[in-house]
């Protein structure tokens, strides 16, 4: 729908006030009949509405207004701001992002706000604690996060894999009937084939995926030398096979006081104690663990050679990790 505006203004020439009324459109401006209304913010050109129900995107070039079922996409250098209510509730979109308003209804004091993030980057900004009857919730193609006064940004990728950070309050992340929460200064990832990650600590998402993926690394020792593979990293822990310096390519954290590392062992996680290993540079920083970390999960190794075997490790799985590393 497509309504015009009139600004009256004065211009003066000649000496002479005249009266200039100036029609302007205002983009897809329609009552919420269903819901309440949101005010749409363009922070840098490039930002498209497609109205609930129709499937042309319509070019939106400072301000609109937004509600439920309406979908609003940035292109490469395009940003928008969507405020849901003035004590400051809103969603910043970057760009290449496609976001929909899936519901909005209530009053200001208790709501129900339900987003969708298809593909891109948003930073959520609550400005209040929620009341007890009311509902924050952001669905992505594989997680669902839930919000009670906080600020969070969430990253979904065109693959459906989701990265959350959390700046302030506490978010609850569910994927595949699993749920954790996850506290300020902590993230988590979801990905279609193996559901939620660890909590990891992190402040950028280049953090948090360097924390759950690793970083690319290389020991320097001479050839006949193999380390010590152990399911915590102590020296007092039990061991479970050995690792060739060669075999090291990418370690996925070291514990506080420095010096183990946490490395890929048989389809599962081991540490080796070694002061010759390098990270590389372009690491954003590698998963920080209590000095008395928990011990690996055993029953994820594949095999133990024919030394070891999973029987003569009595060592109980590892702890889901909490917040604090430690896990």
């Amino acid at each position: 729908m497509l309504r015009t505006h009139h600004l009256k203004s004065l211009v003066l020439f000649l000496g002479v006030i005249v009266v200039v009324s100036v029609a302007f459109p205002i983009v897809g401006v329609r009552a919420q009949a269903d819901g309440l209304a949101a005010t749409l913010e363009v922070l840098a050109s490039g930002v498209e509405v497609r109205r609930v129900d129709t499937s042309n995107w319509i070019s939106v070039a400072v301000e609109s207004i937004v509600g439920t079922g309406d979908a609003i996409r940035t292109d490469a250098s395009g940003r928008a701001r969507i405020t849901f209510f003035a004590d400051g509730t809103d969603v910043e979109l970057t760009p290449n992002t496609e976001f929909r308003i899936t519901a909005f209804r209530g009053n200001e004091d208790d709501f129900t706000l339900e987003l969708e993030v298809f593909v891109g980057e948003t930073l959520q900004r609550l400005g209040r604690a929620l009341g007890a009857d009311s509902r924050y919730e952001i669905q992505t193609p594989v997680m669902t996060l839930a919000a009670r006064g906080t600020v969070f940004a969430v990253r979904s990728e065109d693959s459906g894999r989701t990265g959350m950070l959390v700046y302030e309050g506490e978010v609850a992340a569910t994927a595949d009937e699993a749920t954790k929460s996850v506290p300020q200064d902590f993230g988590i990832r979801a990905d279609d084939d193996t559901g939620l990650s660890d909590v990891v600590r992190a402040s950028t998402f280049d953090e948090l995926y360097a924390a759950l993926d690793g970083c690319v690394a290389s020991i320097s020792s001479v050839d006949d030398i193999s380390y010590n593979v152990r399911v915590q990293p102590s020296a007092a822990a039990p061991r479970v096979g050995t690792l060739f310096p060669g075999d090291v390519t990418r370690v996925f954290g070291v514990n506080e006081s420095g010096g183990w590392y946490r490395v890929a062992f048989r389809d599962g996680f081991g540490w080796i104690q070694t002061s010759t290993l390098v990270v590389s540079d372009d690491c954003a920083g590698l998963r920080s663990f209590a000095d008395n970390a928990g011990p690996e999960d055993v029953t994820r190794y594949s095999s133990l050679g024919d030394i070891i075997s999973l029987d003569d490790l009595v060592s109980p799985p590892a702890p889901s990790p909490t917040p604090d590393g430690s896990g």
